[in-house]
């Protein structure tokens, strides 16, 4: 079984489209963010079994920029699924965005690929993406995450 640390080796760190950049870390850099989710500042344990706490098999592996949200992945479940959860509401209610980490790296990669010429929003205004180049994207992302809602990837890309 390959472990997390093989996994997200194989991602890029960074893609960034329009107004969005999401942040990919490695092993090493993992402890670090897992301050103000699981750990406090000082040390203190935030981990809970109440609904809308944070999980102890949940574990930051990057971020979106745009909302500061961080994009973690469940441990105890094979391939590593990966969600995100919006910050800031007193409480985590993970939502799924890529059945494995493996599928979350070819969802960036199919974003990566639509993004050049993209990468900021005056880059994105100057170079719209089409209605084709979407669906086609987001027809990528789902053959990879089957089963998943795509509504993360649809606002990334900014689809209705």
């Amino acid at each position: 079984m390959q472990t997390y640390e093989n996994a997200l080796k194989s991602i890029r760190p960074e893609t960034s489209f329009g107004y969005e950049t999401i942040r990919v870390f490695q092993a090493p850099e993992l402890p670090s963010l897992q301050v103000g989710y699981s750990v406090k500042p000082t040390g203190e344990c935030l981990i809970g079994d109440g609904d809308g706490d944070w999980h102890k098999k949940w574990l930051v592996v990057g971020y979106e920029e745009l909302c500061g949200d961080p994009i973690f992945i469940d441990t105890s479940e094979e391939g590593f699924p990966v969600y995100t959860a919006i910050h800031g509401e007193g409480r985590w209610d993970a939502k799924r965005i890529a059945v494995s980490l493996d599928g979350f790296g070819c969802a960036l990669s199919a974003v990566a690929d639509i993004a050049k010429g993209r990468e900021t929003p005056v880059a994105l205004e100057k170079n719209p993406l089409t209605e084709t180049e979407k669906e086609t994207t987001l027809a990528i992302i789902r053959h990879d995450n089957p089963d998943d809602d795509l509504e993360f990837w649809e606002i990334l890309l900014g689809s209705d």
